[in-house]
């Protein structure tokens, strides 16, 4: 029922840990979204020796459909826990 992109724009920032990408149909037109990026914090043990970790981070990736919904997968992460927390929507527009 997607859409099948047929072409990618890829874009990416190194210091933020972040890309974003867009597929297009034949025609053009955008068919396909994701985008994911991690946030981190400073933090130490023992006050001395400083390090960077994970706060917070989301990857999303969008299907256009067929009868022009696009369906969007969602993970949300919060500090180290792993896989994070996935659930799927619909929406009438792309996400950013």
């Amino acid at each position: 029922m997607a859409l099948p992109p047929l072409s990618f724009d890829v874009f990416r920032e190194d210091q933020l840990e972040a890309e974003r990408v867009f597929g297009y149909d034949a025609d053009g037109v955008a068919c396909y979204y994701a985008h994911r990026y991690q946030l981190h914090e400073v933090r130490s043990d023992d006050g001395e020796e400083f390090y960077a970790a994970a706060s917070y981070g989301e990857s999303v990736t969008a299907w256009l459909l067929r009868d022009e919904r696009w369906l969007i997968h969602r993970i949300v992460r919060v500090g180290d826990q792993g896989e994070g927390q996935s659930f799927y929507s619909f929406s009438e527009s792309m996400p950013r």
